[in-house]
């Protein structure tokens, strides 16, 4: 589905927004992003090589603005009137401190769609508290344990995932309502409000239990044998993904075992620990190859676990186009939004810091002599500063 057309402001930062923000890009939506003089935190983030920056600012214009000086503020504000939507992700009341906030703006631009991302969201004790995606799944339950019920704070970043994505569904239901009405919306978007809603299967039960079952509780499925990973004989692992009545006959029935698919079934308990003994004895008599050959055709919801890497060179991700290669030969996941009639193109160029500062003041009107005043005062920062700083020797 093209958004050619769409004119979207990317004040944000880190992850969430961005990456919000790459999502219309791939899919034609002209984004402009707004970076501090000094760029966006993650172009120089350790041990990264740009590859973070890269892959969530991708097919976007960079501009780079203080938007602490007054006309700083001008072009931003220039930009966000003519905008059809825009994203931010400041602390609470720091856009309005800085006179770009969602009342200033639909002042003049009512039909904006305003996006604000944060951690903990524009209201509540906690919305003041800095936090990046670890502490937000520590606060909203959802942070994973190992074995021994030990967090675990290095896995994937699931709250800003789901943060970014329920955004992307906000924005595009308000510039359709907006399509109609005429009038845009203000989006308070909390990671941690998407966080909490990542486990249906549990909340409802837990919200609804009597208060002695709740303590305690923070896994949705734990316990149970045919949702669990298990070692084969080569040292690798293999992961059982179902526990319908289907998948637990047609797996324990070949394997001898008939008598424990009434315990597979059931609940946590005694029974669970019956079957994952068994599991993990006889997993452990083949390779995990000759494990995948004894599947096929058995129809029982199982996979290998793999790692990031072997699933980006997996033959699937790559027939799915899922990997593909920009202009200077870096490889970018593409888009999983799969449009038959009008599928997305992303643009993969990545753009250096201010590139299109002097591209972007020229599209709304300002002339070469006040581009490069503006420049002089340092209230924004161009394309040849920013080449002339690359060329600096390294002190």
């Amino acid at each position: 589905m093209k958004l050619t057309g769409l004119r979207v402001v990317d004040l944000s930062q880190f992850m969430p927004g961005p990456f919000l923000a790459a999502n219309l890009a791939d899919h034609g939506a002209q984004v402009i992003k707004i970076e501090p003089l000094t760029g966006d935190p993650t172009r120089g983030a350790p041990g990264t090589d740009g590859a973070l920056f890269a892959a969530i600012n991708r097919g976007k214009r960079s501009i780079a603005l203080d938007l602490k000086h007054p006309d700083g503020r001008e072009v931003a504000l220039k930009l966000m009137n003519e905008a059809d939507v825009v994203i931010e992700s400041s602390r609470p009341g720091v856009a309005a401190r800085r006179g770009i906030d969602y009342d200033t703006i639909s002042r003049t631009n009512p039909g904006v769609v305003y996006c604000a991302m944060t951690a903990f969201g524009q209201t509540g004790p906690l919305s003041q508290l800095p936090a990046h995606d670890p502490a937000v799944q520590s606060l909203a339950g959802t942070l994973p344990r190992d074995g021994h019920g030990i967090p675990i704070a290095t896995g994937p970043s699931l709250a800003a995932l789901a943060g970014s994505l329920t955004a992307l569904s906000a924005v595009l239901m308000a510039l359709l309502r907006a399509r109609e009405t005429g009038r845009g919306d203000y989006i308070d978007i909390a990671l941690f409000d998407a966080a909490l809603t990542s486990q249906p299967y549990l909340s409802g039960r837990l919200l609804n239990a009597p208060d002695s079952q709740l303590r305690g509780q923070t896994e949705g499925d734990g316990g149970l044998a045919l949702l669990d990973t298990y070692e084969t004989a080569d040292s690798k692992w293999l992961c059982l993904g179902g526990r319908e009545h289907s998948f637990a006959t047609n797996l324990l029935t070949p394997l001898g075992r008939p008598e424990l698919v009434a315990d597979a079934i059931g609940p946590a308990g005694e029974g669970q620990i019956r079957v994952r003994a068994f599991l993990t004895q006889t997993f452990l008599t083949r390779t995990l190859d000759e494990w995948l050959r004894w599947f096929e055709g058995r129809n029982i919801s199982a996979a290998p676990v793999l790692s990031l890497a072997e699933a980006l060179d997996h033959p699937h991700a790559h027939e799915r186009g899922m990997v593909q290669m920009d202009p200077s030969g870096r490889k970018h996941v593409a888009s999983p939004i799969h449009f038959r009639l009008e599928p997305g193109s992303p643009p993969l160029d990545v753009p250096h810091l201010g590139e299109h500062t002097e591209l972007v003041l020229r599209s709304i009107g300002y002339s070469e002599a006040r581009i490069a005043e503006l420049v002089a005062t340092g209230a924004v920062r161009g394309q040849h500063e920013e080449a002339l700083a690359l060329a600096q020797p390294a002190t």
